[in-house]
């Protein structure tokens, strides 16, 4: 059995088996993973990966739990979160290797502190570094990648590699490292000395992001924004604020926020999900695609 294989490698990491999700995520949905490792290193990291490969345990990797969504009831497979893995040690003046798990509202304070900037558009952005180079986060026209030189994983075969910032293709929301198979454990970032005009943008950011909805769990934005267009304004065109299934809610301040009532389940979030993804495509043909992982689930319009 994996758990006590886990335990007889690494005694001293916390190992939990039939752990709840929901509260570890911020839409506070989902049931229990199987098996919730939480490992203090990347070495730890590296042999829990290795020996849920060798039992073909699917393996889900849990940063700040900002932007996903787990099924509902026992999830099959292993749940390594990142939440140890917070080491920030400065190599020069302007540059930093990060570990996954540190905090991307962590990161931007220590930037500012040194006063360094560049890191302004992630202002309110919630989750970890592993989530925000997976993801390439950003807002403005401007993303994560254009700050890391390089990215160090964990591969499919366990084993541990770096790889320099060219070697990577971003796009918009999209990391070419993404892979169910590949975790992501820390990266290397450079800033440029501080300006004036920073604490303006910065300032900007946080404004913008005081509009978005509160009050209630939500994991963020639902769905990319399309080329060119807007996918709140979309949903908000074809009738999808206050639509609802169980408790989970689209919000009335921005369509693109789906919001827990209180007691909504995974699969009340999975069908709005369907059912706002359906009437846009129904009214405009127009495809959105999720920006929230939805993990144990598929959703296909």
């Amino acid at each position: 059995m994996l758990a006590n294989k886990l335990r007889i490698a690494l005694p001293d990491i916390i190992i939990k088996e039939n752990w709840p999700l929901s509260p570890l995520c911020t839409l506070g949905v989902g049931g229990e993973a199987e098996i919730f490792v939480v490992p203090y290193s990347i070495e730890d990291m590296r042999i829990v990966f290795s020996l849920a490969l060798d039992e073909n345990y699917p393996v889900y990797v849990l940063g700040g739990g900002s932007n996903v969504i787990f099924p509902d009831g026992l999830l099959h497979g292993i749940v390594i979160s990142t939440s140890n893995l917070k080491s920030i040690e400065w190599r020069t003046p302007f540059t930093v290797d990060i570990d996954a798990g540190v905090k991307l509202s962590v990161l931007l304070s220590e930037v500012r502190d040194n006063d360094l900037g560049g890191i302004e558009f992630a202002a309110g952005i919630p989750g970890t570094i592993g989530g925000a180079v997976i993801g390439n986060a950003g807002a403005g026209g401007h993303g994560v990648c254009e700050l890391v030189d390089s990215v160090t994983t964990i591969e499919p075969n366990a084993e541990i590699i770096t790889r320099n910032n060219n070697m990577i293709d971003y796009g918009y929301r999209r990391c070419s490292l993404s892979d169910e198979k590949r975790i992501i454990v820390s990266a290397r970032m450079t800033f440029r000395a501080s300006q004036h005009k920073d604490r303006e943008i910065f300032e900007n950011f946080m404004m913008l992001r005081s509009r978005q909805p509160h009050g209630h769990k939500n994991a963020g934005c639902t769905f990319k924004n399309p080329e060119g267009n807007s996918a709140g304004k979309l949903l908000d065109e074809c009738g999808c604020k206050n639509l609802s299934v169980g408790d989970a809610i689209v919000s009335d301040k921005h369509a693109n926020f789906i919001l827990n009532r209180g007691h909504a389940s995974s699969s009340d979030v999975i069908a709005l999900i369907g059912e706002c993804a359906q009437r846009v495509y129904d009214s405009t043909g127009i495809r959105l695609e999720p920006e929230i992982k939805i993990y144990g689930s598929s959703l296909s319009v």
